[in-house]
This record gives structure tokens, C-alpha cells and sequence, in this order.
């Protein structure tokens, strides 16, 4: 009987999620921006202008399997594309949490908060590969990184509690 571990590890054992992957993001990144850009001309007239579809998927093939064949260049990318969606994850996490404590009328600007929260995942994502790490006493061990959660935790619900018993505006 298959199972999705058999079909995964045959995929992966095939370079699926080596080669494959890699061009198809790649190739479908660039054809899209060669087709809004018209690089390479337009078919038709400015107001009904199209652009040359059969140039652009040559040129971002191309492109793509050169790319393919740099195969230090497809393990970086892979490498920071599985950090960045781990990352996507816990930002979306991270603004349910938000969400749930303020609200939908809340006066906290959410935009900014979310921004902190992309350059802070950025920062955090970048430092480790490009060779920027902490000093050794930077790093937090076990006991102190649970009372600073601990102590986060409280601070958080003690203000959610305060700003529920708030009456509300007229």
C-alpha cells in the first residue's frame, strides 16, 4: 500500500524538490515579470497591446535551466525559501495573536507592528547565513529564555485583561 511518506520520499529520492521546483519558481517568476514588462516588444496596438508570448517562455526557459545547472545557487535558494515559509508561518501566527487581543476597531496601528515583524523576521532569517551571528554570551540558555516567555506571557495578559475592562466609546 502506498502512503504519502512512500510518495514524499519518492519524490524528493527523484529531485523533485531539487531540480524541479526550483525551475518552475524560477521560470514562472521571470516569464511573469517579461510578460507585464514587454521586454521584448508588443503584438498589436498601445491601448490592446500584448506581449510576445512565445519570445518570453523561450528566454525565462532558458534563464531557468542555466539556473538549474548552478547547483549551489538551487541549495541557497532552497535553504532560504524553507526559512522564509517557516517565517510566513509564525508572522501569520503572530497576527492572529495580535488580532485576538486588539480586535477589529483597535487604536493600535497594525500596520506598523507588522512591519516590525517583517524586518525583524528578515533581520533574524539574514544574519545566520550571511556569517552575522551573535557573540557566544549573546545567547540565551534554558532557564533565563523561559522566564523572559514567562514574564512576556504575564505582561500580555495582564494588558489584554486591562484593556477588556475598558468601557466602550461612544
Amino acid at each position: 500500500m502506498v502512503d504519502f511518506y512512500t510518495i514524499f520520499y519518492q519524490l524528493e529520492d527523484s529531485g523533485f524538490y531539487t531540480y524541479f521546483l526550483p525551475f518552475m519558481l524560477v521560470f514562472v517568476i521571470l516569464f511573469a515579470i517579461l510578460e507585464k514588462t514587454f521586454i521584448f516588444g508588443r503584438i498589436g496596438k498601445e491601448e490592446n497591446a500584448l506581449p510576445k508570448t512565445n519570445i518570453n517562455v523561450v528566454v525565462a526557459l532558458i534563464i531557468s535551466l542555466f539556473m538549474i545547472t548552478r547547483t549551489d545557487l538551487v541549495l541557497i535558494m532552497n535553504n532560504y525559501l524553507s526559512k522564509m515559509s517557516f517565517f510566513i508561518v509564525i508572522a501569520v501566527m503572530v497576527l492572529i495573536v495580535i488580532a485576538m487581543f486588539t480586535g477589529s476597531d483597535s487604536s493600535v496601528p497594525m500596520k506598523y507592528a507588522a512591519w516590525i515583524a517583517i524586518v525583524a523576521g528578515i533581520w533574524s532569517l539574514a544574519s545566520g547565513t550571511l556569517g552575522d551571528n551573535f557573540p557566544y554570551w549573546g545567547y540565551l540558555v534554558d532557564g533565563s529564555l523561559t522566564w523572559i516567555l514567562g514574564l512576556g506571557l504575564f505582561v500580555l495578559v495582564v494588558v489584554a485583561l486591562m484593556n477588556s475592562s475598558k468601557p466602550p466609546k461612544p
